[in-house]
């Protein structure tokens, strides 16, 4: 495994455990001031972060194949795990059966997010980066006038679009998105916004952090800009302390798609567990450690992947009836 490959896999390795981590934490942040900064803290970047990585990695978009792979990626699997979360709600929480393919349940905007990216993706790599820089900037504030209600996470979408686009930028030049010189302030600025959130509970906070946040006035849009100038800072601190090589974690950073679907059938079955109480106390941040690796180390597995792999299964593009001549 080369240096360059290593430090993408540390980098998303360390992202999805922290994504699993921080959905262990979310019914427990109203418990502990602790809890409530530690969960904050991870929110501010992890998933702009993951958004930017795709961007980043977005060279080429054209073709068939790469329209089907978009379908098969993350539409094919969007529209069945929204089926099967439904199900799996019906018999966890024991309510009506209700499939909402306009409303994503949980972690499923990601999905419709990233699909729309990437089919926005050959109009993005055409234009110049003023212009894409200035228009999704001027999406991700607008949106947050419009009252939403989670439709197809429209205000998600248009909200992370920036660090989508940003990505794309940087990754057509081939940029560095490791800055040395910011490695040694990473942990000040890090452990100032976790004493800030400890001391300050900040009223809608956390809405802001989900691209939820929808402005009471026009003051509210000047707090999305502060968001974005904060979090791509904050952003590019995480990638700058990440190791350049190999460690123990690198294997997982390369099936972290198979990790962020699946893991939620484990978290939501747990968090319904009187054992889930341990989050809570003086052994939490332990336990979420273990119980997060131990997740993140199963699912990592082949076979989980192996399942996603839908493209394989599906006959290519070049093959289906409407495509022959």
């Amino acid at each position: 495994m080369s240096q360059r490959i290593a430090y993408f896999d540390n980098s998303k390795a360390i992202l999805i455990l922290l994504v699993v981590g921080g959905h262990l934490l979310t019914p427990f942040i109203d418990d502990s001031r602790f809890l409530y900064s530690l969960y904050h803290v991870i929110f501010i970047f992890h998933m702009p972060a993951f958004i930017f990585l795709t961007g980043y990695f977005t060279r080429k978009a054209s073709g068939t194949k790469y329209y089907w792979k978009i379908f098969t990626t993350f539409l094919l699997p969007y529209i069945l795990f929204q089926v099967v979360y439904a199900v799996y709600y019906t018999n966890l929480y024991e309510k009506a059966f209700q499939i909402e393919f306009l409303t994503p349940r949980w972690a499923m905007w990601f999905l419709l997010c990233i699909a729309a990216y990437k089919l926005l993706s050959p109009f993005i790599l055409k234009s110049k980066t003023s212009i894409l820089l200035t228009v999704s900037i001027t999406a991700g504030l607008i949106v947050g006038y419009f009252d939403i209600e989670r439709f197809l996470s429209l205000d998600r979408l248009f909200v992370f679009l920036p660090f989508f686009v940003l990505g794309v930028v940087m990754g057509r030049s081939e940029k560095p998105i490791r800055l040395p010189h910011m490695k040694w302030i990473a942990p000040v600025v890090l452990g100032g916004l976790f004493l800030l959130f400890y001391l300050y509970k900040i009223e809608g906070l956390t809405d802001l952090l989900y691209g939820t946040y929808v402005y009471e006035s026009n003051m509210g849009l000047l707090v999305r800009l502060g968001y974005y100038v904060g979090t791509a800072f904050v952003m590019f601190m995480f990638f700058s302390i990440i190791p350049k090589t190999p460690i123990v974690i690198t294997p997982i950073g390369s099936r972290t798609f198979a990790i962020y679907l699946f893991h939620g059938f484990i978290i939501k079955w747990f968090l319904e567990q009187q054992s889930a109480e341990v989050i809570s106390t003086l052994w939490g941040i332990p336990f979420i450690v273990i119980f997060t690796l131990t997740i993140a180390m199963i699912l990592s597995l082949p076979f989980f992947s192996k399942l996603l792999a839908f493209d394989r299964w599906l006959p290519s593009p070049d093959k289906l009836i409407f495509n022959k001549r």
